[in-house]
Formats: C-alpha cells, structure tokens, sequence
C-alpha cells in the first residue's frame, strides 16, 4: 500500500467519523432516531466511496 492510497483511506475515515459524531449529536440533542439516519446513510456512502478509490489508485499504480 503506498501513500496516496493510504492518505485517500485516512481523508474518508476522518470523513466518517465526523458524520459519526454528527450523527449521534443530532440523536442526543432530539431524542429521536430517525434524526440520525441521514448522517449513518452518508457515513456508510462515504466508507465505500473510499474503499472504492484506494482500490482503484492501488490497482493503477
């Protein structure tokens, strides 16, 4: 594995973790879970979005 794949699979989990931490704010703050399931559906896109990618740079180098 090599640096831009590495960076591409550090920028998306950061990603995902913010969403993360914005998901559960948004439960905490409500109370209601349905508040939370559009940041859990956007984190979850993001995760394979960026294995997607490292994949794909990994395959062209």
């Amino acid at each position: 594995m090599n640096r831009a794949v590495t960076v591409t699979y550090a920028v998306h989990g950061l990603a995902v973790v913010i969403m993360l931490a914005l998901a559960v704010g948004n439960y905490r703050s409500t109370g209601d879970p349905l508040s939370a399931l559009a940041p859990l559906v956007l984190a979850a896109l993001v995760t394979g979005l960026g294995v997607t990618m490292g994949r794909i740079i990994e395959r062209r180098e």
